[in-house]
C-alpha cells in the first residue's frame, strides 16, 4: 500500500512540476502551441503519469524480489531514464521535423521534463516505498 501511496504522491508532484516547466518553456522559448504536440498539456500530463506509474510498478516488483532493492531500483531507473531520452532526441533527428516548433528549446524542454520526473519520483519511491 505504501508503494501505491508513494507512486500517487510522486505522480502528482511530477505532473505539477512538468506543467510548470512546460508553461515557463512555452513562454520563454516561444514554443508554438498547440502546433508542437509533445508539449500540449494533455500530452505532458499523460506522459508524466505513465512514466511515474511505470516507475512505481517496477519499484514494487524490485522491492519484492531483489536482495538489494534500493540499489537495483536506482540502476533500473537510471537505465530507464537514459532510454526514455530517445523519444525527445528522435524528434530532433527527423528531417524534416514532424512537429512545427521542433528545435533545441523544445527538445531540451522535453529532456528536462524526463529528468525532472525521475528526480522527483525516484527519491519519493525510495523514501516512502522503503517502508513497504
Amino acid at each position: 500500500m505504501r508503494v501505491a501511496t508513494a507512486t500517487a504522491l510522486a505522480a502528482i508532484a511530477a505532473v505539477v512540476a512538468n506543467l510548470l516547466l512546460r508553461a515557463l518553456a512555452v513562454a520563454v522559448l516561444d514554443i508554438p502551441q498547440p502546433e508542437f504536440e509533445p508539449l500540449q498539456v494533455r500530452a505532458v500530463v499523460l506522459s508524466t503519469l505513465g512514466g511515474v506509474i511505470g516507475a512505481g510498478l517496477v519499484y514494487a516488483i524490485v522491492a519484492r524480489f531483489a536482495r538489494d532493492a534500493r540499489r537495483t531500483f536506482v540502476v533500473i531507473a537510471g537505465i530507464a531514464l537514459v532510454l526514455s531520452l530517445w523519444a525527445p532526441l528522435s524528434l530532433s533527428l527527423a528531417d524534416p521535423p514532424e512537429d512545427p516548433g521542433t528545435d533545441a528549446g523544445s527538445v531540451g524542454t522535453l529532456i528536462a521534463m524526463h529528468v525532472l520526473a525521475a528526480a522527483i519520483s525516484v527519491p519519493v519511491l525510495l523514501r516512502m516505498g522503503a517502508r513497504a
